[in-house]
């Protein structure tokens, strides 16, 4: 069987929902491919930040944004809370006012944590809702770049316009494009993301933790999520020598989970900052989401970056092509560019210990900093953002 479609998008996740979803909005035929059923597993801690609302709730509109939150919605926290090592830094309120911007006094600013499974699916089927054309089970194998068709692994082949690429770190139709066109340059390595969800009663931890000194410049979490939490750590590709299942059971064991071994340990790649310095090709190739890199370095959190960058390239799609996309996408690269540099102090001895020193007698400006950096994806320079700080103290 043979499809046509405008524009086709590979991968069935927020960037791909967000792009169909926008896309049909917009009044333009589109089809999204996953090789997956929904719901399908799918790894991830959930952090929906407020820029991840924004974005989300100008895709789908209040009426559906609302539903879709109430399924996927599994814990507001309050409390966030930096560890190094075994020893706790700081715990911060988050609705403490002392730390609180002015402008975000009337809102709700405990940190939001969903159900990606449920979130996912509650997305396909809006997105299906809308008249949407999914093609779920199926594989993508090949893509022909210059007939512009895909042949599925059922043997069916789909004829587009354009395609858009949101399968993830390990993009296939990246590969394929970087077989195509030997000029074209793909992201570099991802890195290696394990996690593992346990039951509340095995492990008694609240809000949200970051712990470094876990794993060799990265760091480690435990998310409280109602009756669940999500425990994980990312190892970088350089770091060769890491035995990163064996750092994962140590880290377990030094937070206290209780019955470790009757819980199965997952595995993905993240392209922990690796971004894609050209997220499009040509005319017709639009890369989103994981799959062009769009991931914070600081904190690892992609679903912001997967839902923008879906509703960018829907709009590009439709009024300008790949030029006006990268052009969107530079304003997603200075973010991410932004939190590498935080990163790569993190990773300096002197930075650090600064960092470690001070952190502790400073928790309402760990606290400022998250609301504006992380939650809501403020630009400004470091000096900067303490005048506002001392401004509003």
């Amino acid at each position: 069987m043979e499809y046509q479609f405008k524009t086709l998008i590979v991968g069935g996740g927020p960037s791909g929902t967000s792009c169909g979803i926008s896309l049909l909005n917009l009044g333009h035929d589109c089809c999204i491919v996953d090789r997956h059923t929904f719901p399908r597993v799918k790894l991830c801690a959930g952090l929906f930040t407020g820029k991840s609302q924004e974005c989300l709730r100008s895709v789908l509109g209040d009426v559906a944004y609302a539903e879709i939150i109430r399924k996927s919605l599994m814990s507001r926290e309050s409390e966030f809370s930096l560890w190094k090592g075994k020893t706790s830094l700081v715990t911060c309120d988050l609705m403490d006012d002392a730390c609180i911007p002015k402008s975000l006094r009337s809102t709700d600013c405990r940190i939001m944590l969903v159900d990606r499974p449920v979130l996912d699916e509650s997305l396909i089927r809006h997105f299906m809702s809308l008249g949407g054309v999914v093609i779920e089970g199926n594989a993508v194998m090949d893509v022909d770049f210059g007939s512009k068709v895909v042949r599925l692994s059922s043997g069916d082949t789909v004829r587009y316009d354009n395609i858009v690429a949101a399968d993830g770190a390990l993009s296939l139709v990246e590969r394929k494009l970087c077989a195509f066109d030997k000029s074209f340059v793909g992201k570099g390595k991802s890195s290696l993301c394990l996690e593992v969800n346990v039951d509340r009663k095995d492990l008694d931890v609240n809000g949200v933790n970051i712990y470094f000194d876990v794993v060799r410049g990265s760091y480690a979490w435990a998310f409280s999520k109602g009756e669940k939490v999500c425990v994980g750590l990312v190892k970088l590709p350089w770091e060769r020598d890491v035995d990163i299942k064996d750092v994962m059971r140590h880290f377990c064991d030094d937070i206290g989970l209780k019955n470790q071994d009757k819980y199965k340990v997952h595995g993905a790649m993240l392209p922990f900052g690796n971004l894609m310095v050209t997220p499009a090709w040509r005319d017709s190739v639009y890369f989103v989401g994981d799959a062009a890199g769009l991931v914070e370095p600081l904190t690892g959190e992609g679903i912001y970056y997967a839902l923008q960058s879906g509703k960018y390239a829907a709009e590009s799609i439709v009024g300008g092509g790949t030029d006006v996309y990268i052009n969107k996408v530079s304003y997603l690269h200075s973010l991410i560019k932004k939190g590498r540099f935080y990163q790569s102090l993190l990773e300096m001895s002197l930075p650090s210990r600064f960092f470690f020193r001070h952190a502790p007698r400073n928790k309402h400006f760990i606290s400022y900093f998250y609301l504006t950096q992380i939650e809501h994806a403020c630009l400004d320079p470091f000096w900067k953002i303490i005048m506002r700080y001392k401004r509003q103290k």
